[in-house]
């Protein structure tokens, strides 16, 4: 239904999200899927086009960081004037990717092949992508397939405006429920139609060619990172089971030395990579990084200090858009708490099967740099965000927070801002490393500290052999 609040006009779905998935799957046999295509000759720098866009209307987007009623997206294939196809521009939230032709995959070598995210709809160009990118989406290749020759499906041909049935394309209002300014910044209100999308329907042109391009190396990229833990992990398993087949051999020939040398000045460094491992742990389930905001006033207005990105060991990078808590955010997806876990087990293995103190001091001082790799990519990510922000925003970023992202970035390791930032009204911000970040710090010099003793102390590096006693005097 039509519902109009000062003058903005949007489409109600009076159902919940629940209750629109089951009258979906109530209907979707009979009425079958729709695309709306769209053919429009189109110039941009300079140079002719044509452009065919396909629109797809999905009844709500229920992705990691927002939720909305309604929600449109598209699928562009560029053209040259001779009518063979360039690149192939892709939607994905408020931007999206671009690529070659030839990068495309290909239903019966001449359809592109879209993957659709769960929930977000954001449309890749392959199965394991997602990963990398704001939303976190879960992109997979084992969903519902539609082929472009499925009997169900029905393309409708787009004209121009006001023709026959297409008058819809003129409804201007928003296709879901309208909540105001502060909704449309947490990502809540429903979308425009295609026609007052802005330069996705005016010049699509400029909007595809626009977009960030990505190629094979992007492409091995996102393969690496989807199947990071798979690969992470086999190669965990081999040190494994390598180093317990070490502790077991040495146990059998030698004998293990662990205790021997903890007699020995190497036991000073010993025990500090001992206090290493337990620091690790607790740093594990502390906060590494946090920024809080202070709103007094207006429709974000906060009570007190509140959180609102917050990285850690166990959930990652999290944002809170000060409506539903802390959600997960950036879908790098880096896995510390299995890393450090790693690292642990490993280093847990090394003092077990300790064969010289020197040789386990050179481990020690290996494990200590490792270990500050997570503070150390956490500072670079907050030292970049300035660059990388406009990316993630796909569009015009207000100056106020352009500003306050240059601070952080120029001060990642501590900072804090006071001032007015639009809608927000003044916000007083503070960001820093947290005490995670610092116990990971103080594990990382104790355990190199630990190393560099160990390396230069004289501890039991021989098989442990028994001497007889002297013969009694004759």
């Amino acid at each position: 239904m039509y519902t109009n609040i000062n003058d903005n006009y949007f489409l109600e779905n009076r159902l919940s999200f629940e209750e629109i998935s089951q009258n979906y799957n109530q209907w979707k046999d009979a009425n079958g899927y729709f695309v709306y295509a769209r053919v429009k000759p189109d110039m941009a720098n300079g140079e002719n086009y044509v452009i065919i866009q396909y629109w797809l209307f999905y009844a709500f987007n229920n992705g990691p960081l927002n939720d909305h009623q309604g929600d449109w997206e598209v699928i562009e294939i560029i053209l040259n004037s001779s009518e063979e196809p360039l690149y192939a521009s892709y939607s994905q939230h408020e931007s999206g990717e671009k690529t070659l032709w030839g990068n495309v995959e290909k239903i019966d070598g001449t359809h592109p092949k879209v993957y659709v995210a769960k929930g977000s709809h954001a449309n890749y160009f392959r199965a394991y992508q997602g990963n990398l990118g704001m939303e976190s989406d879960i992109v997979g290749a084992n969903g519902k397939v539609i082929n472009w020759n499925d009997p169900d499906l029905k393309v409708v041909l787009l004209g121009e405006v006001g023709i026959g049935s297409q008058g819809w394309l003129e409804f201007a209002g928003r296709w879901g429920t309208l909540g105001g300014g502060a909704e449309e910044l947490r990502g809540r209100n429903g979308p425009l139609g295609p026609k007052y999308s802005g330069s996705k329907w005016q010049s699509p042109a400029s909007w595809g060619l626009g977009l960030f391009t990505v190629d094979g190396n992007w492409f091995i990229m996102n393969w690496l990172v989807a199947n990071f833990l798979l690969i992470f992990s086999m190669i965990i398993i081999i040190l494994v089971i390598w180093k317990v087949y070490g502790i077991v051999k040495l146990h059998r020939k030698e004998g293990l030395r662990l205790w021997a040398n903890l007699k020995t000045r190497a036991s000073i460094g010993i025990i500090l990579g001992i206090v290493s491992i337990v620091l690790a742990i607790i740093a594990l389930f502390l906060p590494w990084y946090l920024t809080t905001v202070n709103i007094q006033s207006g429709p974000f207005a906060t009570d007190g200090n509140v959180d609102v990105l917050v990285i850690d060991g166990i959930r990652g990078v999290q944002v809170n858009l000060l409506g539903d808590g802390l959600v997960q955010f950036f879908g790098m997806k880096i896995p510390f708490l299995i890393i450090i876990l790693a690292l642990l087990i490993l280093s847990i293995l090394d003092l077990m099967g300790i064969k010289s103190s020197r040789q386990l001091g050179r481990k020690y001082i290996i494990g200590g740099i490792a270990l500050l790799i997570p503070v150390i990519i956490i500072v670079l990510f907050m030292a970049l965000l300035a660059s990388m922000i406009p990316s993630f925003a796909g569009g015009e970023v207000p100056a106020e927070l352009m500003t306050i992202a240059n601070q952080i970035s120029s001060s990642p390791i501590t900072g804090s801002y006071s001032g007015s930032i639009g809608e927000y009204g003044i916000v007083q911000l503070s960001w820093g490393l947290a005490i995670g970040s610092y116990l990971l710090l103080i594990a990382a010099i104790a355990k190199i500290v630990g190393g560099v003793i160990a390396l230069t102390s004289k501890g039991i590096s021989s098989p442990l052999t028994y001497l007889p006693p002297p013969p009694p005097p004759q």
